[in-house]
């Protein structure tokens, strides 16, 4: 019995090491949790953003449990103790209460219902499995980075775009968000660049990069997206209720780098082309109806935030004018 026990987890763990997309780690661990488990009631939360205090989102949602808010779920985690199993007995049930943990840190947490208590070898088992799985979203979390700026790589932009454009992509609630929220893109560009490196230096260039990705990263919520570009070009993804918040957003991003005293170069300034995501769009048409609006601003003074919707209206009344 012990035999087929250890050949099960090493298929088990191969299965999970062997993912290099995070929506199949989630599938594969699911997987891997049925079987070991042999149980459909129990429900996965994990905090997908691994280095960050961040609300850990449901990955399961085949599970007959209660659907909990994040709020909930983070209490949840925050009287999990790592490496440790809480187990909580009613009189029709047992709710068994098992850590992810990852360097020391508790990512998430699987909740069991079950009749029985299970036994002390399935919830070892399974909380070595979480393991794996957390040590596996960590890898494919760093693989996504930028390492000069730590915001999202070229690479992971078109992913989560398409994610998001096809309905794969996910609001995350908020407290008291009342009306609906839509995403939107907004490519940006730091001015007049090339003349930052050739008169301090790609060093001082570099710094200034990563000042300006550090920017962008304190002026939005943990549940948005930031990507660098390429070269001095950044991508955020981010979400708003309205174009106007949306412009009201990046305006505070604009306003912010103007005023920061970066080191060497004092004052620099960067611009902004925006425009709200649709279901029906390509990666490659949005990125191009954002670059149109990031050239106007480009054009028109540099300094500025463009939105696309702004810029095809105003086309429009000279068009009919």
């Amino acid at each position: 019995m012990a035999m087929q026990a250890n050949s099960c987890g090493h298929e088990w763990v191969v299965e999970l090491t062997c993912q290099e997309d995070e929506s199949h780690l989630d599938s594969a661990l699911i997987d891997v949790l049925g079987d070991l488990l042999s149980v459909d009631n129990f429900a996965i939360y994990i905090n997908k953003h691994v280095t960050l205090q961040a609300p850990p989102i449901l990955i399961n949602t085949h599970s007959n449990l209660t659907y909990l808010e994040p709020n909930q779920a983070q209490l949840i985690l925050n009287k999990a103790t790592p490496s440790k199993t809480r187990v909580i007995h009613t009189t029709d049930d047992v709710t068994t209460y098992i850590p992810v943990n990852h360097s020391d840190t508790i990512l998430g947490v699987l909740i069991i219902k079950t009749k029985q208590l299970i036994t002390d070898r399935i919830s070892a088992l399974a909380m070595y499995i979480l393991n794996v799985y957390a040590n596996q979203l960590w890898i494919l979390h760093k693989s996504r980075l930028d390492p000069l700026t730590g915001l999202l790589n070229r690479q992971t932009f078109d992913k989560k775009v398409m994610e998001i454009v096809t309905g794969n992509g996910f609001l995350l609630p908020r407290e008291q968000a009342d009306t609906k929220r839509c995403w939107y893109l907004a490519i940006v560009d730091i001015d007049l660049f090339k003349n930052v490196n050739d008169t301090f230096g790609h060093v001082v260039g570099d710094g200034v990069i990563a000042q300006v990705a550090k920017l962008i990263k304190n002026n939005f919520r943990i549940e948005d997206y930031a990507f660098r570009y390429g070269g001095e070009e950044f991508a955020i993804v981010f979400q708003s209720q309205t174009n106007t918040d949306a412009l009201n957003a990046l305006t505070r991003l604009r306003q912010r780098v103007a005023s920061h005293d970066f080191e060497h170069i004092q004052q620099l300034t960067i611009s902004i082309g925006f425009l709200e995501l649709q279901s029906a769009d390509t990666v490659s048409g949005i990125v191009n109806q954002a670059d149109m609006a990031l050239y106007h601003s480009k054009k028109t003074g540099r300094n500025k935030v463009t939105s696309c919707h702004e810029l095809t209206l105003s086309k429009e009344v000279r068009i009919s004018q």
